[in-house]
């Protein structure tokens, strides 16, 4: 009687196997099955093992370093003999080569080349300042931007905050063909027989490692469209099998984008990996699905006191122009003065002892209150106006107040009051403000990628085309606060931050809420194919200013960022427009944002404490970026900064002049320790009990040794 055939095909074969009536040869196809079955891999199979190298601008060059001429439209590839002061005698050498020993050598200039780094061998890169942008308080922790090489950013976050991050939000190249990004520092097009291979090895040793930066109960989000969709869910499923993995679809693009012999697309993907005890999504109200116009009509929406736009200046509307009495101790509205008829305010004069709010615009003329003084008054009354921040375009103060479309909805029920602040200003929210279940399919007008992607990009920069295809700001903040709702001291990574967006939604979150969530970013500075070619026909070359200029960093991320944080463009004119909640895109964000380059080190310098101003920084973000980082003297037997809640211990005669300075500070949570030995180290650490202790440099050279194992 034969066995029943089962389904699946190494079962079937199995089978096949034991119907076999010679008992020599059908145990020994089932010994060569077994060792089959060890050697391959099932479910998704792909050349996970490709080699994946970049070339830097700067690096450690040693005898044996790989480097590429950076000046030519088809660089050769050289290894390096020699170093003679700057200059460095090479001998060319073919991919997968070695040259031989008396192969020709010939002499380029240190800055004439690029080194060539394996992704497979450790690096130990360290971050180097490119400025900041401070519009918030000084104890407010900052943002930070890094712009180098993601795998290698990523190793050098794992340093600085393995196991801190909240949400991990990702939005990888698509691969979709047009040459939209590169491997090996090659364009991948879509003649290339190894494109899904390349793509997924790429993917997967970004996504391994960035995993390690996740506390045990984050979550990851990677967005992706219908090109990779079915492998990238394959490739999480297999990666991250403790994780619970589950796909949304957002419409971007409602209008649909046509495909030859198909459907017209709407929608992209983004798959949320809920680690540990990740709890679940919950909408303010908002399940991402539901007719938008139910949603819309019951919003908590507190509107901007002075009115926006082209007609809204103060010439033929006398009644609107008046000061708003704030008392900036307690950040409060305390009432209304004098309408002015005529003339110009002084902006600096008290009024009756209170600091005056004038409606001033952003460019210095005079604007107009949307209401009266009267009606004014009677909101401050009834608890319904309060202080925004200080903007710095305008010099005065925000103000904010309840309009009459949801003071109607306060009077109905839709709205309700939930209780007043320590000023007397009302909380509200909406009546059915409920935690409400995140539907799997996002449909809000808002998540459109045209209008609040490329033309919300392009407002900020003053002119269009920086970066194809940027995310709407919204749906990323909606995805944040998705996730983040009870968390406003997230942090949050994007290690494929192109223009900057997931910083932008952070902030824009922060704003609405009060929370104080951290954003790390990290992005390249590529040029675009197209770019790249007519820069290097006209004679300009990686590592140039004129190519450089032209990079994703330098001319969306970095400009777009900081014109989110000021409220000004790189041309110098406020920023126009309106965010969805009323609040003007030139009233910026009160934070802080410290922009960084990724570098390189030798180990051994840093093993010998010769590198500290360099590894600096990376302390001050594993202790939360607190303050502007003062300079440090490592000569010193310890360092406690005034402003940063971190100290150093240099050396062992330090600790009590340490102990002492600590007695006095509650707020320092990290201490950093040179010590020669492990024994050392415990024995100083020991005397720390009460904040984190970290043995410096070991952990983060043993981080870097670790990461590529």
């Amino acid at each position: 009687m034969l066995a029943p055939i089962v389904k699946g095909p190494m079962a079937l074969i199995e089978t096949l196997i034991s119907q076999i009536p010679d008992p020599a040869l059908r145990e020994a196809l089932a010994r060569e099955v077994g060792d089959l079955k060890k050697r391959l891999n099932w479910g998704l199979v792909f050349e996970r093992h490709l080699p994946e190298s970049t070339r830097l601008l700067s690096a450690p060059i040693k005898v044996g370093t790989v480097v590429w001429e950076r000046r030519s439209a088809k660089p050769r590839r050289f290894r390096v003999r020699a170093i003679e002061g700057t200059t460095l005698a090479v001998t060319p050498e073919a991919r997968g080569e070695i040259a031989a020993a008396d192969a020709l050598t010939i002499r380029i200039g240190r800055s004439d080349v690029l080194i060539e780094e394996d992704l497979a061998l450790p690096v130990f890169p360290t971050l180097t300042s490119l400025g900041a942008v401070r519009n918030g308080p000084p104890g407010r922790a900052s943002h930070a931007v890094v712009c180098g090489e993601n795998y290698h950013a990523i190793e050098a976050l794992l340093a600085a905050c393995e196991e801190q991050v909240d949400v991990l939000y990702l939005d990888p190249p698509y691969n979709t063909g047009d040459r939209d990004w590169a491997y090996n520092n090659d364009y991948v097009d879509p003649n290339d027989q190894w494109r899904p291979s390349k793509w997924l090895a790429f993917m997967e040793r970004r996504l391994r490692l960035g995993r390690r930066l996740l506390k045990p109960d984050g979550v990851m989000v990677v967005t992706i469209d219908e090109h990779e969709v079915h492998h990238l869910g394959m490739l999480l499923e297999q990666m991250f099998p403790e994780a619970r993995l589950q796909m949304a679809s957002i419409v971007i693009n409602s209008t649909g984008q046509n495909r030859v012999g198909g459907l017209a697309r709407v929608d992209e993907q983004a798959f949320f990996c809920f680690f540990g005890n990740a709890p679940a999504p919950v909408g303010n109200g908002d399940d991402l699905l539901s007719p938008e116009s139910k949603v819309a009509d019951q919003v908590v929406r507190w509107e901007r006191l002075i009115r926006g736009g082209p007609s809204s200046g103060r010439t033929g509307h006398p009644g609107t122009f008046y000061p708003v009495l704030i008392d900036e101790a307690s950040r409060r509205v305390v009432g209304v003065g004098d309408l002015l008829l005529e003339g110009d305010p002084d902006l600096t004069a008290k009024i009756d002892g209170w600091t005056a709010a004038w409606p001033m615009r952003g460019d210095g003329s005079h604007g107009r209150w949307r209401i009266g003084p009267t009606k004014l008054k009677g909101l401050i009354e009834r608890g319904y106006v309060r202080l925004g921040s200080f903007d710095r375009t305008r010099n005065t103060w925000t103000i904010m107040y309840i309009a009459d479309s949801t003071a109607s909805l306060i009077e109905k029920g839709a709205i309700r009051v939930v209780g007043r602040d320590g000023n007397d200003v009302v909380q509200l929210e909406r009546a059915d403000d409920k935690p409400s279940s995140v539907k799997t399919i996002w449909n809000r007008s808002r998540h459109a990628a045209g209008v609040y992607g490329s033309a919300l990009l392009a407002d900020f920069l003053g002119e269009r085309n920086q970066f194809s295809f940027p995310k709407s700001l919204y749906a990323v903040r909606d995805t944040l606060e998705i996730l983040t709702h009870d968390k406003p001291n997230a942090l949050v990574l994007d290690f494929f931050a192109g223009s900057g967006t997931t910083l932008h939604a952070t902030m824009l979150l922060n704003a609405e809420d009060d929370g104080s969530r951290r954003c790390v970013l990290v992005t390249n500075n590529e040029v675009k194919d197209a770019i790249s070619k007519h820069l290097v026909a006209e004679g300009y070359f990686r590592g140039d200013p004129e190519f450089e200029a032209a990079g994703v960093f330098e001319a969306a991320c970095r400009p777009r960022v900081t014109a989110a944080v000021t409220g000004i463009r790189p041309d110098g004119q406020p920023v126009a427009g309106t965010y969805l909640d009323g609040r003007e895109y030139s009233e910026g964000f009160p934070e802080n944002v410290e922009f960084f380059r990724l570098d390189y080190q030798d180990p051994a310098a840093i093993e010998f404490g010769m590198r500290f101003a360099e590894f600096h920084p990376l302390l001050w973000l594993m202790a939360g970026g607190f303050g502007e980082r003062e300079a440090i003297d490592p000569r010193a037997s310890y360092a406690l900064p005034a402003g940063s809640p971190y100290g150093v211990l240099f050396e062992p005669g330090g600790m009590p002049g340490l102990l002492a300075a600590l007695a006095h500070r509650s707020d320092v949570t990290h201490v950093f320790v040179v010590a020669d030995s492990e024994s050392s180290f415990a024995d100083l650490a020991s005397a720390l009990p009460q904040v984190r202790v970290v043995h410096l440099y070991r952990a983060y050279l043993e981080t870097m040794r670790g990461a590529v194992s």
